[in-house]
């Protein structure tokens, strides 16, 4: 993994740099974070897309039906696309083909976010901006449209339209454009991307933890290579701090030694809007709503809108029963549209954003697990989004302790407080991650099942305390693609079936998306 990774464009870091890192100081991503972003959602501003609509055919003296209006398709995209400003030049008008393409050679400059073609572009400089883009092609016109070449340049994803009403089935023709909205609409989600912070909170050595070969480890110049690749793909940025720094904070070192009312209420409503408590005392929960507020915290001091936590203290030298866990304060950022993740991985933070900026879902993060015999695959964690279809809608959950407990009596002072969420049956389900550095993203999709169909009850008493399971179409291909050292051991679960919307983001973004339940791992080596 790591010996075949292209250093031309990275920052090299140095050794000290690098050791600094994992001390905990913010300095070494200085660079990375000189605007601060202090928006929970970065959803104020639209992304700006070029819209360029061109000639279409049959010609108009050949009936006398009439297709929809550039006009009217403008409005009824613009109707369904809040998040998107359209700058129009239709060369259909009085606009020349030849200054919309001196335009585009400054869309970067100018700021434009991607592209949209409505109508065939027979002159290719068209799609070759660089920038996300759309050809919407109108059925029943010429196909003078280079679907393979798209394909093989990637970042254009491609749609159609019946706007001469030739379809006899208006089903079809109102999915076409559903399927052009919900494109058009990941224009804002890439844009909401650009807008965002991740806050990495972590006394590791590496913004990513190493998994694999225990021989083996990153190499020199890793956490550069990374966030490099992720500037370049996404514009986010990343700020890491650690223990000293969260320790350092006087907000936040008073919060955890005095009482205080706002974690104790908010520890009330996680308690009485649960099924039970089991395990576990309040005392822990109460801490655990501590640790929401010093996220709060956190994440107001450094600008960022999204979190990764990967400590397990909110002081120094901590004793056993000073121990924390981030379960129930990401669940509730979750509940707010804001991504909260369990431990620093970054991979799957960002695969978190994208569902929630793309599908308006919060995901699940946890160790992803196969079982061939059962043909099923499952997440699991010590928690988990309580709202997985976003919105106000509610899954029951009970509160327990935590697995990773130092303190390992149960209803005990340092037993730890998380969630254990009850997922549905029967409903689709998306479990995905991205590969910043192979530029890849790997997704399959299941059905939630009734773990007592599949599983004793000490299935979901052991372990990690939520499970997220599901039956697959093939999991011996999907165990095929589990490679630690190269992919991490951690994924992300997505109620609902995205497959195509990813494939779509995919294609949007340049990267190769994989479909590890219906791909042979040895077509990809």
């Amino acid at each position: 993994m790591a010996r075949d990774i292209n250093r031309r464009n990275f920052l090299k870091t140095s050794t000290g740099a690098i050791g600094a890192s994992a001390l905990g100081t913010s300095s070494v991503f200085a660079n990375r974070t000189s605007k601060t972003r202090n928006k929970d959602r970065p959803d104020v501003e639209k992304a700006k897309i070029y819209t360029v609509f061109l000639d279409t055919n049959p010609s108009k003296d050949d009936t006398d039906i009439l297709p929809r209006s550039n006009e009217d398709i403008l409005k009824k995209i613009k109707s369904k696309c809040p998040g998107i400003e359209f700058v129009v030049r239709d060369v259909t008008k009085s606009i020349r083909l030849e200054f919309v393409i001196n335009e585009l050679k400054d869309l970067r400059k100018q700021k434009f976010d991607g592209v949209l073609i409505i109508g065939t572009p027979t002159n290719y400089a068209l799609t070759e901006t660089g920038l996300p883009t759309i050809v919407v092609y109108s059925i029943h016109d010429f196909m003078n449209i280079p679907y393979a070449l798209y394909q093989e340049q990637g970042k254009v994803l491609t749609a159609t339209l019946d706007r001469w009403n030739v379809c006899a089935s208006a089903e079809i023709s109102s999915a076409m454009y559903k399927d052009l909205i919900q494109k058009i609409n990941l224009f804002k989600a890439l844009k909401d991307m650009k807008k965002s912070h991740i806050l990495s909170v972590s006394d590791r050595e590496y913004v990513n933890p190493y998994y694999g070969d225990r021989r083996k480890s990153y190499p020199h110049g890793y956490n550069e290579i990374l966030l490099n690749a992720i500037d370049e793909s996404f514009g986010v940025q990343v700020t890491k701090i650690g223990t000293n720094e969260v320790a350092d904070e006087k907000q936040i070192q008073d919060l955890w030694y005095q009482d205080s009312r706002e974690a104790e209420k908010i520890a009330q409503m996680w308690i009485r809007e649960a099924r039970r408590m089991i395990n576990t005392i309040e005392s822990e929960v109460v801490r655990a709503a501590k640790v929401y507020l010093a996220l709060r915290i956190l994440m107001k001091k450094f600008g960022s809108n999204a979190i990764a936590f990967h400590i397990r203290s909110l002081i120094k030298n901590p004793k056993p029963e000073d121990r924390i866990w981030p379960s129930l304060a990401n669940t509730e950022l979750q509940k707010q549209g804001i991504v909260g993740c369990c431990q620093s991985h970054l991979n799957v933070v960002l695969t978190h954003m994208l569902a929630q900026y793309a599908f308006g879902r919060p995901s699940m993060m946890g160790d992803f697990m196969v079982d061939t015999f059962n043909n099923t695959t499952y997440l699991m964690h010590c928690g988990a989004p309580i709202n997985p279809w976003g919105g106000n809608g509610r899954i029951s959950y009970e509160i327990t302790d935590h697995r990773e407990r130092t303190v390992r009596e149960h209803s005990k002072a340092g037993c730890g407080a998380c969630l254990r969420v009850f997922y549905p049956p029967d409903e689709p389900v998306t479990f995905w991650r991205i590969d910043v550095l192979s530029k890849q993203i790997f997704v399959h999709t299941g059905t939630t099942i009734a773990r007592a169909e599949y599983y004793k009850n000490h299935f979901d008493e052991t372990m990690c305390r939520t499970k997220l399971s599901a039956k697959v179409s093939d999991a011996k291909k999907i165990q095929n693609f589990t490679y630690p050292e190269k992919y991490g051991v951690h994924k992300s679960g997505t109620l609902g079936d995205f497959r195509e919307r990813i494939k779509d983001l995919g294609n949007l973004i340049g990267y190769k998306v994989i479909e590890v339940d219906k791909t042979d791992y040895s077509s990809v080596l």
